[in-house]
């Protein structure tokens, strides 16, 4: 799993968002002042990351709407949309520091992932040594590779076990006798 960058994170929310395999601002700035409000933070998001916001004002006919990519563009101006550390610091509407939030969420969840795969294999060698149950067993109980389950539960080599691997190792050890 690889952390996602900015501009490819706010492209997948705006084909999400708008139900559409597109990112044709004419027709995303079209949605977001009528069909699809959902949009507006996003795109107006997407089009400062890519020096688009010229152009969507260009499609905007809501002057609410115009004013925003203003102060955004301005605000934003010299950030760098990849670290989200640092946009959150600055003085943003509300609904526009949620969808941040959100990147930032995105960006964490390999971290977040890792802290829980370590969590089960520290509770799962735990187990293993109380309950004397070889790495072999539990290889052969839940059909996994016995080179990667090792060097998951022997050398805290967490990326080789995905996250359900390493619940369904912890649950086989919590089940056996």
């Amino acid at each position: 799993m690889r952390r996602p960058c900015f501009k490819g994170w706010v492209s997948r929310e705006l084909a999400y968002l708008s139900g559409e395999n597109t990112l044709n601002l004419r027709r995303l700035a079209f949605l977001a002042q009528g069909a699809a409000p959902r949009l507006r933070e996003r795109l107006v998001l997407y089009a400062i990351a890519t020096d688009k916001a010229l152009r969507l004002k260009g499609f905007l006919y809501r002057e609410d709407m115009i004013a925003e990519v203003d102060m955004l563009a301005k605000t934003l101006n010299g950030v760098d949309l990849d670290d989200p550390g640092q946009a959150e610091c600055l003085a943003l509407p509300d609904r526009y520091r949620k969808a941040l939030l959100s990147y930032k969420t995105a960006y964490r969840q390999l971290e977040t992932r890792n802290a829980s795969k370590m969590l089960r294999r520290e509770k799962s060698v735990e187990l293993q040594k109380k309950k004397g149950i070889s790495t072999a067993r539990i290889c052969r109980a839940l059909g996994l590779d016995p080179g990667n389950t090792s060097s998951y539960l022997r050398d805290a080599e967490i990326d080789r076990v995905s996250l359900e691997k390493a619940t369904d190792i912890l649950r086989y050890l919590q089940k056996s006798p």
